[in-house]
């Protein structure tokens, strides 16, 4: 069985980075002008997309798997609010957007987790709700995403994420401040 580099890189990220980023402080730093901590995991994921993939620029014919899981941003229509993301795009249907994994202060949660409890399903939808994105890669056949037609907060952020270096925390410091949520929809720290 062929193994996909897709599944290398979600290895890559889950061992160096989702389990070393303080959701907490992400989550608070959204709402700061400067957004530093976010675009720092931002370039955390983005160094793991050059470490396994070995480019940052896909085409049709880039991965036989036709799939690319790369690091986003993400700004909802609505509010505004912004959010790291992993957008997983289909590199041979001009980059259609598949899904989204949002980092926020639950952790990287996946919207189509069955398991998921009715309040972060309503924190996911009142949130973010619809949403525009970009990503730190780019692709030369993605017919759905214009950078140069983003709003200006995700320009920003994808101009500037290189320029901050990710501090990962320890694994106690993310425990501590990583808010869990019970099989009940109840929230614990």
């Amino acid at each position: 069985m062929y193994d996909y580099k897709m599944n290398f890189y979600v290895d890559y990220i889950n061992r160096n980075v989702l389990n070393r980023i303080n959701y907490a402080r992400l989550q608070e730093d959204y709402q700061t002008e400067e957004k530093a901590y976010a675009k720092s995991a931002l370039n955390a994921l983005h160094q793991g997309v050059m470490e396994v993939y070995g480019t940052e620029t896909f085409d049709r014919d880039t991965l036989e798997e036709g799939f690319v899981l790369l690091p986003g941003v993400l700004q909802s229509g609505e509010s505004g609010n912004v959010c790291i993301a992993l957008l997983e795009l289909d590199l041979s249907s001009s980059g259609e957007h598949w899904g989204t994994d949002y980092l926020t202060k639950y952790g990287c949660i996946n919207p189509r987790e069955e398991e998921m409890p009715d309040a972060v399903r309503q924190f996911l939808k009142e949130t973010y709700g619809t949403y525009e994105y970009g990503y730190t890669a780019t692709l030369t056949d993605d017919i759905h995403v214009d950078k140069e037609r983003l709003p200006d907060t995700l320009k920003e952020i994808l101009a500037d994420f290189r320029n901050q270096v990710f501090v990962p925390c320890s694994r106690e410091e993310v425990s501590e401040n990583l808010l869990d949520y019970m099989a009940d929809g109840d929230m614990e720290r």
